[in-house]
């Protein structure tokens, strides 16, 4: 046999094929899932920023198919649509400032629903932006202290990644110098969690519109130690409505009141206004909203409240008071006003709390079968001070005002005409509030930051445009806040009626706060 056949012959032993050759297609089939796995986990087509993480969004509410929550770090895009986000031109603003920051920098937060859905969240986008549009006019003013950064966070519908927002705040604390976290959002049992979960790790929160009674507790019912306020609370607008009703007649009261329990909101109202009112409440109804897959808010409660026509026009109240979201406001007048006349039930006057802000500007249905006089305790209004004039502190709050609205208009180049529901005058006294403390505090450490905000008292206020911000050392609320009545009409129009204070007087400076 020759050399060659035998090689071919005795050659070197065929192996067996391994375990992976023989099942390839097995394989194959392992590594795809895993891969996909990995992808929908960590969802790399998604460019959420520094301090952001996707979460699934309603695609009809919001024309996106992911929103960014967290703390936008880059102040970047913070949902898949951007540059159409309505935000962007804001974002981009902030962006261009914090770089001018420099490195002995320090940083407030503002923390929103920054793409509210239609289908579970009450406050509409516009009010959001305007509030932004407040918080960059206290931070960047033209002569304001240099080293200032805004930062944008989002912690989703309802507030439902409150976890994720605290988390990316708290590892960012140190690193960004946070001064305080602003705005707060609405009033619900998660937003009451994340300010406690912020107070644990020595980082202060400022309240804007947030006005529930409990916000300053945690869920236990402990003192929030580092939690303040610039708006009023729910007592203080409640006080407000019992006065202006026991003072115009009213005589039989109707009360409507949303019970879900994470709205602190709507329970803490009902509940002020149940211990506040000066004439007592005939008749109440009750009513629950839970996230709907297949219509909005709005048109579910529209509904809801047609069915209570016939209970209404028996019990026959000159005045009803809506302890509840200003959109859920909206269903009602429109079912007062479309679904039949009543005898004896002309004309009835819906009054409510500062969550009504959110309808101004829109058509309300007030003059139709029952013609409804709305009126709301706000927040805030623009010229409020005109109201003010025979006070002698008069001068002084109107000067504080005409300032913001020079730097909001002149400045910064933001239309007057974004003032009216009181969104950007309340968060721009937020962080008003944050530019003091991180102006007069020696440290960068956060923790250090609520110890500064308690010495803004009655005897150390800020200017703010709502009123001389000042803080109860007690409890952290505000002291003395002025709270404008106003109406809406039937074009969406606003106007004021009354202003009152939330202690029956202008902010005293005496060293006991004129207790």
């Amino acid at each position: 046999m020759s050399e060659a056949r035998e090689h071919a012959v005795t050659g070197p032993p065929v192996r067996p094929r391994g375990w992976a050759r023989r099942h390839r297609a097995l394989l194959i089939a392992v590594v795809v899932l895993l891969l996909g796995a990995v992808l929908v986990s960590f969802r790399p087509w998604e460019s959420c920023g520094s301090g952001l993480r996707a979460v699934d969004a309603d695609e009809e509410s919001v024309g996106s198919s992911y929103v960014c929550v967290g703390l936008n770090l880059d102040s970047g895009p913070m949902r898949d649509d951007d540059p159409l986000d309505p935000l962007d031109p804001l974002e981009k603003l902030i962006k261009s400032r914090n770089e001018l920051a420099g490195d002995d920098f320090k940083s407030i937060v503002v923390l929103e629903n920054l793409a509210p859905d239609p289908k579970v969240d009450s406050q509409p986008f516009p009010f959001v932006r305007r509030e932004v549009q407040g918080a960059i006019t206290a931070a960047w003013p033209k002569n304001g202290p240099p080293g200032i950064k805004l930062l944008l966070a989002n912690y989703g519908s309802n507030a439902d990644h409150w976890r994720v927002v605290a988390e990316e705040i708290v590892a960012a604390a140190a690193a960004q110098r946070i001064v305080a976290v602003t705005d707060v959002g609405t009033s619900s049992e998660n937003s009451r969690a994340l300010v406690a979960e912020l107070s644990k790790h020595g980082i202060a929160t400022i309240g804007a519109t947030v006005t529930a009674n409990n916000m300053n507790t945690d869920p236990k019912g402990a003192r929030i130690d580092n939690f303040f306020r610039v708006g009023p609370t729910n007592t203080d607008e409640a006080r407000a409505a019992a006065g202006y009703i026991a003072a115009h007649g009213f005589r039989r009261v109707m009360m409507i009141q949303g019970v879900s329990k994470e709205d602190t909101y709507a329970t803490t109202l009902a509940e002020a206004f149940q211990n506040s009112s000066k004439v007592p409440v005939s008749f109440t109804k009750t009513y629950d909203v839970k996230p709907l897959i297949d219509t909005s808010r709005e048109a579910y409660l529209r509904g809801l409240f047609s069915r209570w026509h016939n209970d209404i026009c028996g019990a026959k109240p000159d005045l009803i008071y809506f302890a509840g979201r200003g959109l859920d406001v909206g269903a009602l007048v429109a079912a007062l006003a479309g679904d039949g006349a009543c005898e004896g039930l002309d004309t009835v006057t819906v009054m409510t709390g500062d969550d009504a802000s959110t309808l101004a500007g829109k058509p309300l249905e007030l003059n139709g079968d029952i013609s409804v006089r709305l009126r709301y305790t706000a927040l805030a209004y623009p010229d409020q001070w005109d109201m003010f004039t025979a006070d002698p502190a008069h001068p002084t709050y109107k000067k504080n005002y005409d300032n913001f609205v020079a730097e909001f208009t002149g400045t910064h180049g933001f239309p007057k005409a974004e003032l009216w529901d009181g969104a950007a005058m309340i968060e721009h006294d937020a962080v008003a509030a944050a530019v003091e403390a991180a102006v007069q505090n020696v440290s960068a450490d956060p923790v250090s930051v609520a110890n500064v905000l308690r010495s803004i008292d009655c005897n150390s206020p800020v200017p703010g445009a709502t009123g001389f911000i000042a803080f109860d050392q007690a409890t952290g609320n505000q002291l003395d806040k002025a709270l404008p009545i106003l109406s809406i009409d039937p074009d969406g129009s606003v106007h004021p009626v009354d202003l009152v204070w939330s202690r029956g007087r202008p902010l005293n400076t005496l060293p006991d706060c004129g207790r």
